[in-house]
């Protein structure tokens, strides 16, 4: 567990490909655990904080979305309040009846489904600090974000990710830029995506730069007539200058192309 703040703790797994983040964030009456990770084992360091340290709070789980590696943890926490956009859950329960076979299998202990629902905002008000999970839709529809108003932190799940964004929802390139651009308004200082370094608000500018520019870049090469498959947009072309785009990133890159072109 690393510290981010006062009241702020980061989880990260390796899940093989990529690093996955989660987060503790310690209130005066409740304690926040954000997105759960990839399985109940994966959220053992989480548990044995809260065993230390939750005392009489509270404890909230938010699933940031429905994906796998946000959710399939849930189990660790049944009985405990877990919240998320009321999208979730019927998505997490056809990702369950997934035949897509590069979905990783569901934990032994199944996969606990949200027990609260929200449509655009929920806040939760304390002494210590305000929490705001806000819809944030764009990279999936059920996509949320917790916003802690005092401590100018934004837990972004992957609504923001580092290097490049993934886009996994369809006819969502105009939703995604809005809502990264409301995202910017908001008094931040830290932003900590699911996958990547925390880091500034820069790392919101670097994603609309993304999303934006592959959208008119696949729609320019269309106009051309290039086919859906021969595609030559290099993801560097989107990214902050000098970061390093890995094997996985690429192979992101070529899936947000074609959805983009499906799409433009």
């Amino acid at each position: 567990m690393e510290r981010l703040g006062d009241n702020v703790y980061i989880h990260r797994v390796d899940a093989t490909e990529f690093l996955v983040t989660s987060a503790v964030v310690f209130l005066t009456t409740r304690v926040f655990v954000f997105d759960t990770s990839i399985s109940p084992q994966a959220m053992e360091p989480v548990k044995t904080m809260l065993d230390e340290q939750v005392g009489d709070r509270r404890v909230v789980v938010v699933n940031s979305h429905h994906h796998w590696d946000h959710t399939y943890g849930n189990a660790a926490f049944a009985g405990h309040d877990i919240v998320a956009h009321r999208s979730c859950r019927k998505l997490m329960a056809s990702q369950g009846r997934s035949a897509n076979e590069s979905l990783p299998l569901a934990p032994p202990e199944g996969v606990t489904l949200p027990t609260i629902s929200f449509g655009d905002r929920l806040s939760y008000m304390d002494d210590l600090d305000t929490v705001h999970l806000i819809h944030t839709p764009g990279h999936t529809e059920d996509s949320i974000i917790l916003y802690l108003d005092k401590g100018r932190t934004l837990l972004a799940g992957d609504t923001v990710e580092w290097p490049i964004p993934s886009l996994a929802m369809r006819d969502g390139a105009a939703l995604y830029v809005r809502t990264l651009r409301q995202l910017k308004q908001l008094p931040v200082d830290t932003v900590v995506p699911s996958h990547g370094p925390w880091m500034g608000k820069a790392i919101i500018d670097a994603n609309e730069r993304y999303v934006t520019g592959v959208y008119e870049a696949v729609a320019e090469a269309k106009l051309k007539g290039v086919s859906r498959h021969n595609l030559d947009v290099p993801a560097e072309r989107f990214a902050t200058e000098g970061v390093e785009i890995d094997e996985m990133c690429r192979r992101m890159h070529r899936e947000n192309l074609e959805l983009a072109y499906d799409e433009v």
